[in-house]
């Protein structure tokens, strides 16, 4: 009886070691399933991927109707375009900017010849 108690014991404490070692090591993948899930989700989840970055000189403007007129230099929209400028930004407009460069974001992915897209400045 003494011998099968042992044999008990033992083959308690060898499971109890397996199981051991099985939960760390569940332990381990499962955090490092949650780091890669956070990085991918921190590399794809960015606000303004839709966004065209855009650089060009400002021929001119039109305060009334918030359109300015911009030579694009950016490759894939290089030409003269038309832009809608935000709200809080008409008041800036005027006649200084005239032949500035300026690099701005466009609400769009790409570039369409005779549309008009809206700018997206930083405040």
């Amino acid at each position: 009886m003494n011998m099968r108690s042992n044999d008990k014991r033992m083959f308690r404490g060898r499971w109890l070691h397996t199981m051991e070692g099985i939960l760390r090591k569940g332990m381990v993948f499962f955090l490092v399933f949650i780091m890669i899930m956070l990085l991918c989700q921190t590399g794809f989840s960015r606000d303004d991927s839709d966004d065209l970055l855009l650089t060009g000189f400002i021929k001119s403007y039109d305060i009334n109707n918030r359109i300015i007129r911009i030579n694009v230099t950016s490759e894939g929209c290089a030409g003269l375009r038309e832009f809608w400028v935000p709200e809080y930004a008409k008041d800036d407009l005027d006649a200084s900017l005239i032949g500035q460069r300026v690099q701005f974001y466009i609400k769009s992915a790409i570039c369409e010849r005779g549309k008009i897209y809206e700018m997206v400045l930083e405040r």
